[in-house]
């Protein structure tokens, strides 16, 4: 079996399963690297080692604590820019992760309205799907990006099928030593399957000409009438 980290693409580069594979087999080298690396040093968490060898565990605990802290931080402001202005301030006014998080469901409404304003102009109200929408937002980008990368996934597996079976038909033992052990075997086990498939093409073919019915005369005499002409023309030399 074809591995996809080590199928070839036409183009010399990997599929998405190829790379995805080549991700994850990076993503667990580098962990275990890491991890040797904080039992020797004695370090509690894995945040606190040095960037160049922090690894995945240590980067995701650092990036988690960045955004509390920017959470917190954003938090701090709304409540002061609050009590300033005496009247609430949503968190999209103030910079932070929970102000881009809510612009993200804002555009995304918006987005959906537009697509129930698509639909109501279509004939019969037909399904719009949100990439087809004349406003895409997060669902519509989202959908864009992933029946490309199924496209990819799917003609990437059709041409590593077609290896594959090419491969195994070159490389079949009746192929390349009908005279060898493995290549007896093949053969007579591909005869022995294929040999009641012809046994019942033979009788369904004899069956098929022992219910056929003979021509009756006047059908016959039109046939060799036919035939006769034909014949003739064949004959005739050409001027």
């Amino acid at each position: 079996m074809v591995r996809p980290l080590e199928a070839e693409a036409p183009d010399g580069e990997l599929g998405p399963l190829g790379f995805m594979e080549k991700q994850f087999v990076d993503f667990l080298e580098r962990i275990r690297q890491s991890e040797r690396e904080r039992s020797r040093s004695k370090t509690l968490r894995p945040k606190d080692m040095e960037e160049s060898l922090r690894g995945p565990l240590g980067d995701a605990e650092w990036n988690a604590v960045q955004a509390i802290r920017e959470v917190l931080d954003s938090e701090k402001l709304r409540i002061t820019q609050s009590k300033i202005r005496d009247e609430v301030v949503r968190p999209i006014d103030v910079p932070g992760p929970i102000g881009e998080f809510e612009m993200v469901v804002l555009e995304m409404v918006e987005a959906e309205r537009q697509r129930a304003v698509d639909r109501q102009a279509t004939p019969q109200n037909s399904l719009v799907r949100p990439m087809q929408a004349s406003m895409k937002g997060p669902l519509g980008e989202l959908e864009a990006r992933a029946v490309d990368v199924v496209e990819k996934l799917t003609n990437e597996e059709k041409e590593r099928l077609r290896n594959i079976r090419k491969y195994l038909y070159e490389n079949r033992p009746m192929e390349r030593d009908k005279n060898s052990l493995l290549g007896m075997l093949e053969t007579v086990a591909v005869g022995i399957f294929r040999a009641p498939i012809l046994v019942y093409q033979i009788v369904m073919r004899v069956k098929e000409l022992m219910e056929s019915e003979p021509l009756e005369d006047k059908d016959a005499a039109a046939l060799s009438k036919k035939q006769r002409v034909g014949d003739k023309k064949r004959d005739k030399p050409e001027s």
